[in-house]
């Protein structure tokens, strides 16, 4: 049953969803949902992946292709299900606009932006190439791109993620929509990136009233932004209030499981965090009533034994691209040390260096310069025949589990593949290791012959810790590895991941953007900007006492799940900029 409190359609609304079901062969997507949009409101539809939010946005935009859809989608009394395609193609873009969460996917690579905006234009309006041109650099102005005129003869990939999710919003923005749906326009940003895309947002929707519906997972973010939301779990919405009561006093027990599996900088980074059932009888790992029970311990997940050895020194470690004519130093003299059984987190906003550091720790990248140590063995220069042993040793668990396994193998292939690389054991040896691994995981026999499509986010990355972990390693580089998951499937594997450490004696170097989950998992921590490491120390010295001005940035812009806390940031974030802006201004004058 779904629980409504305080809220109302109202006479006003430009958009209203009545009674919607989505069905794809036998599966209800959607199964008979129900809520308005008036303009300039700020709408959140929140729930786990699989819970309908993605088929419902594409619903109103009529792009669910092999899909019966039956109740009504109302666009100002119009029902948009009962247009003609012809008719519907006059809504898309004009009347409701979409921002999806990859904005690659939305841009062509070979065309340049210019091109791209200006074709959004001239599609929604009759206006000359001269005349649509000058409307996107307005439009790259309004979402922040700077220099303007000089990037429309700019391609995407010579933008940051940040700015191409501009790009996209202002292609979005080029038709004037009543409504724009945002798909978890976020989820691949780091915190100050994100947090500007979401000021951008709520500013085209106070400054044009556009209704927005925005599609997150991230509870924090939606704190932020909404003014009600809605919980969908499996089809249905199960909760709807506004944005306050919903966050003070959740009533149905789905949403308050997914307030509270959300880490923040005031989570308890001693215990467990709580988690609901991942579904399809997977259970979590190390939080209590589970298959597996907790390793029972003093010692907190990621915090070295007092006498714990160095596993890995990085010393002055250098490593620069060519770009064009340029020299990019993705890596400068970046010098830290991993003790055993220790998680060391290395943090910062996207191209600040986080990634190369570890590719060159793994040898997939090759240095310029510095030294890297590994259990008291120089890896620099190593030789291929001779790093191929030390591979068994240290692995890698990536941000994209469903990019990083092979499609078409079934969990019991990809598992028992690294085994058969590295030559171990006969085929019935590889088998029954690969079989004992999945279980340390809590994936049973049931998941063995399952291929990728058939599990969850939470179950695919499950898989690729399984394969990390059945050579093994003493070592996990965790690249983003929960960055994608929803709330709850991130809650589970982080407790995975620190049960497995205590039970292993695994060490972890945890690259990732969001600082509450790096505050939970790690004991040290370093920051990097622009390729260098700004500043290090250890859990307790950064959060408490931030030395440096971009950490407390970086902190400042870690949303949290209260409203209340994030309004009180946003004024003064507005208060702080005011001085700013008042002094530019008078520059310009």
């Amino acid at each position: 049953m779904t629980t409504q409190r305080s809220l109302s359609a109202g006479a006003d609304a430009v958009l209203e969803v009545k009674d919607l079901v989505v069905r794809f062969g036998r599966v209800d997507a959607v199964r008979g949902i129900s809520f308005s949009l008036r303009a300039g409101e700020r709408v959140g539809l929140v729930g786990e992946s699989g819970s309908g939010k993605s088929v419902t946005a594409l619903s109103m935009m009529r792009l669910t292709e092999r899909a019966t859809t039956s109740g009504r989608i109302t666009l100002d009394g119009t029902d948009l299900l009962t247009l003609s395609e012809r008719r519907m193609r006059a809504v898309r873009g004009a009347r409701i606009a979409m921002v999806y969460q990859d904005p690659m996917s939305s841009l062509n690579p070979v065309h340049t932006i210019g091109r791209q905006i200006v074709e959004a234009i001239t599609i929604h309006q009759k206006v000359g190439r001269r005349e649509a041109r000058d409307r996107a650099v307005a439009l790259l102005t309004e979402v922040g791109v700077k220099r303007p005129v000089e990037r429309l003869d700019a391609y995407p990939h010579q933008f940051s993620g940040g700015m191409r999710q501009r790009v996209v919003i202002a292609m979005a923005l080029a038709g004037s929509p009543d409504v724009l749906v945002a798909d978890e326009p976020t989820t691949a940003l780091d915190v100050t990136t994100q947090a500007r895309i979401m000021e951008l947002l709520e500013t085209i929707s106070v400054e044009h009233r556009t209704a927005v519906l925005l599609i997150t997972h991230d509870l924090g973010v939606a704190a932020g932004f909404c003014e009600k939301i809605h919980v969908m779990q499996r089809g249905v919405i199960v909760e709807s209030a506004p944005v306050d009561e919903l966050y003070r006093q959740p009533t149905h027990p789905y949403t308050k499981g997914l307030l509270g599996a959300v880490v923040d900088l005031d989570t308890d980074f001693t215990k467990p965090i709580p988690t609901m059932p991942e579904g399809d009888d997977t259970a979590d790992i190390g939080a209590s009533g589970d298959r597996s029970p907790a390793i029972v311990t003093d010692r907190v997940a990621g915090e070295p034994a007092p006498d714990a050895a160095d596993l890995i020194r990085v010393e002055s470690l250098v490593k620069s691209f060519a770009l064009g004519r340029d020299t990019v130093h993705a890596v400068d003299d970046v010098s830290f040390t991993i003790k055993k059984g220790q998680t060391f987190g290395l943090v910062g906003e996207s191209g600040s260096g986080k990634s190369t550091v570890s590719r060159c720790l793994l040898g997939l990248t090759p240095v310029d310069s510095g030294h890297m140590q590994f259990d008291s063995i120089d890896l620099h220069d190593l030789h291929r025949a001779r790093m191929r042993p030390l591979r068994r040793r240290m692995q890698m668990v990536f941000q994209d589990p469903f990019a990083a396994l092979n499609r078409r193998h079934s969990v019991l292939q990809l598992v028992t593949a690294p085994l058969a690389a590295h030559h171990i054991g006969t085929r019935p040896e590889r088998h029954e290791t690969a079989v004992r691994t999945l279980a340390l995981v809590g994936l049973g026999p049931e998941f063995h012959q399952r291929l990728p499509r058939e599990l969850s986010g939470g179950q695919c990355q499950r898989v690729a810790i399984a394969r990390a972990l059945v050579l093994e390693p003493e070592f996990l580089i965790l690249d983003e590895a929960v960055s994608a998951l929803d709330v709850s499937l991130q809650a589970q594997v982080l407790n995975l991941l620190r049960d497995l450490q205590l039970r292993l004696g695994l060490t972890y170097l945890f690259v990732s953007h969001d600082l509450g989950v790096v505050r939970y998992m790690c004991s040290d921590i370093a920051v990097m900007q622009s390729g260098r490491i700004v500043e290090q120390g250890s859990r307790a010295e950064l959060f408490a006492n931030p030395q440096q001005e971009y950490t407390r940035s970086l902190l400042a812009a870690v949303p949290i799940a209260d409203p209340a806390v994030e309004r009180r940031r946003h004024m003064q974030n507005a208060a702080d900029t005011q001085p700013h802006v008042q002094a530019d201004m008078q520059q310009i004058e």
